[in-house]
């Protein structure tokens, strides 16, 4: 979902997106999805990036490929896979309640279980809590 902030022009946000920062990030991700509500997602999670992405993160080979139309459930079915435990993030518990859905048991998924792909990334301090059991 927050892919979206590609969508908005830096010569009005400002470069990174200013704008969208100071709006705060969860509640900008969650206003562009709301925006852009006719969406198909698809994450190439071939190889991901682990630690304080995406700059200066580690590349870690995950080889998973995740689509769908709920970005909600994209977001949080890739997060699982990564380890961490989606209702830990924000904007994930701001769209939950009105873009999509974040409930494991409500995710209608096709192909390989989480559990088979499943590859925990690495964690900047500030995410490590969300890690799932």
């Amino acid at each position: 979902m927050k892919n979206f902030f590609g969508l908005v022009p830096g010569s009005v946000y400002g470069w990174p997106k200013n704008e969208l920062h100071h709006v705060g990030i969860d509640k900008s991700i969650v206003e562009l999805s709301r925006i852009f509500r006719r969406s198909f997602a698809i994450v190439d999670g071939i190889v991901g990036m682990e630690g304080n992405g995406p700059i200066q993160g580690t590349p870690k080979a995950v080889g998973v490929m995740v689509m769908g139309a709920d970005l909600a459930a994209v977001d949080a079915t890739c997060c699982r896979i990564m380890g961490l435990n989606p209702v830990g993030l924000e904007y994930l518990r701001m769209a939950s309640e009105s873009l999509g859905v974040i409930d494991e048991k409500r995710i209608e998924q096709r192909g390989e279980s989480i559990h088979s792909v499943r590859t925990n990334f690495e964690l900047i301090k500030s995410f490590q809590q969300h890690r799932l059991s």
